[in-house]
């Protein structure tokens, strides 16, 4: 395996996940059961951008009970979520540094990928970043993962994929990426010596 291109999930691997449902249940009693219809249906709508969360969320929020604005609920969102994982972080920079290309594949709303990017400053951990609500695909749609493979211009043994998602992790490999299901970052590190072995990547400038 020559791995150029190494691709990483957001919620559940470099960000530490579902702190905000959580926070809805404990400081709200707004339950998982109450949201899920939420999420389940017309935010998918927002994730691929075909819809505006700020314009979707308002009937929701009044069933829920959500006692303050449109705009709190989506800055606390935010900010409740700005949880990343600092050690894998400072291994992405290792890779960086060993001539590896990194990359954030993940579904995402814009309010929060604008958020990761700007305000979690990821456009200075990441040397791209490849968010559904700009592709107009989602994981498991094997467009989604098509379509960053055109824009790196690799072929799909060179990138390797982590994803907390088994479902995604098989949709990766069924267009041709390596891809491994990421279960914690012990098991990351003792996983990508083994795939990446002690070589630097064959990489001559700064992309794929």
């Amino acid at each position: 395996m020559s791995i150029q291109c190494i691709l990483f999930d957001a919620d559940g691997v470099v960000i530490h996940p579902w702190r905000f449902r959580r926070y809805l249940e404990r400081r709200h009693r707004i339950t998982p059961s109450m949201t899920q219809g939420f999420f389940t249906g017309v935010f998918n709508q927002c994730l691929v951008g075909r819809a505006d969360l700020a314009d979707v969320l308002p009937p929701h929020l009044r069933q829920w009970g959500w006692p303050g604005s449109v705009e709190d609920f989506i800055e606390t969102w935010l900010e409740v979520e700005n949880d990343p994982d600092e050690r894998l972080l400072s291994a992405i920079s290792e890779l960086r540094g060993r001539g590896y290309f990194c990359g954030l594949a993940t579904s995402q709303e814009a309010n929060r990928a604008r958020f990761i990017t700007v305000e979690m400053a990821f456009d200075e951990i990441f040397d791209a970043h490849f968010f559904s609500c700009y592709i107009g695909w989602q994981k498991p749609q094997s467009q989604f993962y098509r379509s960053i493979q055109s824009k790196l211009g690799l072929d799909g043994e060179r990138i390797l994929f982590w994803d907390d998602s088994e479902r995604n992790v098989a949709a990766a490999r069924d267009v041709g990426w390596n891809a491994e299901v990421y279960r914690g970052f012990d098991d990351f590190r003792s996983r990508l010596s083994v795939l990446l072995g002690s070589s630097p990547a064959a990489r001559n400038n700064s992309q794929p």
